[in-house]
């Protein structure tokens, strides 16, 4: 093995660890490698294969401190607490299994701890060490292992016997090891003998041979681990286990890894969704069409999902992402021309008309500066990233059971997750007059956009899923649509409700709007006014609670105090309708769709995510999230070396932006995002990046364009810091109730980690986008 090509590889080699007992590794490893030559990922196969094979050294650390026995997959050693807990997380990283590269790892910490100590002055911030955390990638595991070390004998049929023992036991599965090298055909069945177990628990049955199918075989040097899974259906064996495992409870623990493994992912994207700021939408086939069916509504994204409301409440987006524009991104997933598509506002007598074009076909009519030029002049001027990928019966299996206890969803739930056919991440930006676009010209009319209006629809909106830790309401909201006539003194306003409850509405007005939160306002529905008898609605007193950043969506209450004519007939017109109005809430069906949902969107992420830590009083970003199938953003980040985001955080306005986040308890200075160029050579030392305040107006960010891209390595991202929430345990509890009995303190310590949890950041390349906007998409400048 070539020691300097490894060292060069040390951190890509770190990321990948997590991953290696993926079923699907191989692939991730090859995508993780595209930038290497055959010999070097070669050279990373191998010494990952190196690291992940078991080991038999036992660890002796008598004379360094206060020693105790620790009995670990079968072998016992000599340690101090803090290199078993050392040793303990790196047994997470493969699977509770004792390995060369665990091993390894705890002896380069405890040799290079003191040298550390030495170096570093006392109270410096660590530098930053960026670790990958696999999100929504779970094991579920169907009954509960236990570390189990006994005496066995294996053999196949017309085959050898062979001695070894058990590593771990549950009722229908084990690991176990054997003395020596074992030449075994995969296809036959394995028997086991557990002659310790038979006479120590007079269990005759389990002598005779248990037959097993092998499910992964990991070859040493002199020995071999095997994991099995009992092929047999006999409930009378099911008992015998049980019964085994239950009486020996005193001298096994259960293999928690994975749960650990699961309740940190779950914690870390507990924090990381709720600001989720793109657009998840998931499109299902309905009367042969493909049409808009879930979207998974944040805080964050709430904004970008009202702006596809019309004047009726009726969402256009599914009139933007049409079948013909969706087909070409997935039949061309690397050209970026059918991926950005642009989009404005137009107000006509009270009616909000969109307009939308991908840059693809501008392009082919040769009127993207005619729509650049006129867009940008109209209200809600975007640029939309459209990102997709078809779900596969596979991923629909997967959504349809809890990532905790394997348990299938109810059925009306698995019903709605596996009619779901395509994953749309849409990644929405507000351009204008502020931004490049804005120096497009060209001498077309106006009306020659008429081509690219949208056609009105009606019922193709998609169902949205609250993001919240928790439903804060105290009654059920319902999607009802009516029009609705706001009186604030002597200005008088028209909105439509998007959901109602008896006390409450949430509207969208026709036009913007500056209301303060905290006025009362009088209400008026004169579309339900008909089937309310003697009940007048008009004059209604609402108070105004708040009022959105794009100034159109109100959210009101109805006033405390007499009875409230609003509240009286809203009560009963829910009530006996709830089998026609859809209910929006977080019920248990709710929570089960969210989950699907969610496992869905995380299987492959679109962004980069990362989280910042307090340790006492320093900051340090130093985990970053990884999904199965990695991003465009982590791929343009990753170097041979790994994922290093240390030229990006330390510029100077990220980091002043970054403390001020977390240290910030405003609500109104919660969050922060920015456009940053990189100059991104190979080379570390020589990365900078910039925001575009920094570098000053639009000809000195297109002039520095053009410098960079001349030097090579250009790539533009976006970065956007939020501070982060307190810890939501209640989501956790089932997982930390199952660790802390067996191991408080491992429980204990993923609680510290998510309560030390202060900013989530973003991080999305767009290169590609920040050339189109300052002119230079046609070859001007070279990207890398």
């Amino acid at each position: 093995m070539n020691s300097i090509s490894m060292e060069e590889h040390h951190d890509l080699i770190n990321q990948l660890i997590p991953l290696l007992q993926d079923s699907s590794f191989d692939n991730l490893l090859d995508q993780a490698t595209t930038h290497l030559s055959n010999s070097d990922r070669f050279l990373i196969r191998m010494e990952l294969r190196r690291l992940n094979q078991e080991c038999q050294r036992r660890i002796d650390l008598s004379g360094t401190g206060e020693i105790r026995e620790y009995t670990i997959t079968g072998l016992t050693h000599r340690l101090t607490e803090e290199a078993r807990q050392f040793l303990e997380q790196q047994l997470e990283l493969y699977e509770g299994r004792y390995t060369v590269g665990a091993y390894e790892s705890l002896m380069s910490y405890l040799k290079g701890e003191p040298e550390q100590a030495e170096e570093e002055p006392e109270g410096a911030p660590a530098p930053f060490r960026m670790e990958l955390l696999p999100m929504g990638h779970y094991i579920r595991r169907r009954e509960t292992r236990h570390t189990f070390s006994s005496a066995i004998t294996l053999w196949q049929p017309d085959g050898a016997p062979v001695s070894g023992r058990t590593q771990d036991l549950s009722i229908r599965g084990a690991r176990i090891k054997t003395d020596r090298k074992w030449q075994l055909n995969p296809d036959l069945p394995i028997f086991v003998s557990y002659t310790e177990l038979a006479s120590e628990f007079v269990a005759p049955e389990l002598k005779h041979g248990v037959s097993y199918k092998l499910v992964e075989a990991l070859t040493g040097s002199d020995s071999q681990s095997l994991r099995l899974r009992r092929s047999d259906s006999d409930s009378g064996l099911d008992q015998t286990f049980e019964r085994i495992l239950s009486v020996s409870r005193l001298r096994t623990r259960p293999e928690l890894n994975h749960l650990l493994r699961t309740a940190k992912s779950r914690g870390y994207e507990r924090q990381y969704l709720p600001q989720l700021n793109s657009l998840p939408l998931a499109m299902s086939i309905k009367g042969g069409k493909l049409r808009p069916s879930l979207v998974l509504q944040t805080r964050a994204n709430q904004a970008h999902l009202d702006y596809w409301m019309d004047e009726r409440g009726h969402s256009q987006i599914g009139a933007a992402l049409t079948e013909e524009r969706l087909a070409r991104v997935l039949k061309h997933p690397r050209e970026v021309a059918h991926q950005l598509l642009f989009s404005f506002i137009h107000l006509h007598e009270g009616h909000r008309l969109f307009f939308s074009a991908t840059l693809w076909e501008l392009n082919r009519l040769e009127m993207a500066a005619c729509f650049f030029k006129h867009g940008g002049h109209k209200q809600g001027f975007k640029l939309h990233r459209i990102q997709l990928h078809a779900i596969s019966d596979k991923d629909k299996e997967w959504a349809c059971h809890s990532p905790v206890n394997g348990r299938a969803a109810d059925s009306l739930v698995q019903q709605q997750l596996r009619a779901l056919s395509l994953l749309i991440n849409l990644e929405s930006t507000d351009l204008g007059n502020a931004s490049g676009f804005s120096g497009y010209d060209s001498p077309c009319h106006i009306n020659q956009l008429r081509r690219f209006g949208q056609k009105r629809v009606s019922g193709l909106d998609p169902s949205p899923l609250a993001c919240d830790h928790q439903e804060l309401r105290r009654e059920p909201r319902f999607s009802l649509q009516t029009r609705v006539v706001l009186n604030q003194g002597r200005r008088q306003l028209v909105a439509h409700s998007v959901d109602v409850s008896p006390r409450g509405l949430r509207l969208m007005l026709g036009e913007t709007a500056e209301l303060p939160s905290g006025e009362m306002i009088k209400v008026e529905f004169p579309e339900l006014q008909p089937m309310a008898g003697k009940l007048k609605l008009k004059g209604l007193p609402y108070e105004l609670v708040r009022c959105q950043q794009d100034k159109r969506t109100l959210h009101l209450k109805a006033a405390e105090g007499d009875p409230h004519a609003g509240v009286v007939f809203l009560s009963h017109l829910l009530s006996q309708n709830r089998s026609k109005i859809a209910q929006v809430g977080s019920k248990l069906q709710h929570r089960q769709l969210l989950e699907g949902m969610k496992n869905l969107i995380l299987k492959r992420l679109y962004s980069l995510p990362f989280f910042v830590h307090k340790h006492k009083a320093h900051f340090e970003a130093n985990l970053a999230g990884s999904s199965l199938l990695p991003s465009t953003t982590f791929q343009a980040l990753t170097d041979p070396h790994g994922l290093s985001l240390e030229a990006i955080l330390d510029n100077p306005v990220v980091k002043q932006h970054l403390e001020g986040v977390a240290r910030s308890h405003d609500e109104g200075l919660r969050g922060w995002q920015a456009t940053l160029l990189l100059h991104w050579p190979p080379q570390r030392e020589l990365r900078k990046a910039w925001t575009l305040s920094e570098i000053g107006d639009d000809h000195d960010v297109h002039s520095k364009l053009m410098e960079l891209g001349a030097k090579g390595h250009l790539k533009a991202v976006t970065i956007k810091l939020d501070r982060a929430q307190k810890p939501d345990l209640d989501y956790l509890q089932g997982e930390l109730a199952a660790i802390s009995t067996h191991a408080l303190h491992r429980a204990k310590e993923l609680e510290e980690m998510l309560w030390q949890i202060v900013v989530v950041g973003e991080l999305k390349e767009v290169t590609a986008e920040i050339l189109l906007e300052y002119r230079l998409a046609t070859g001007e400048t070279a990207t890398s």
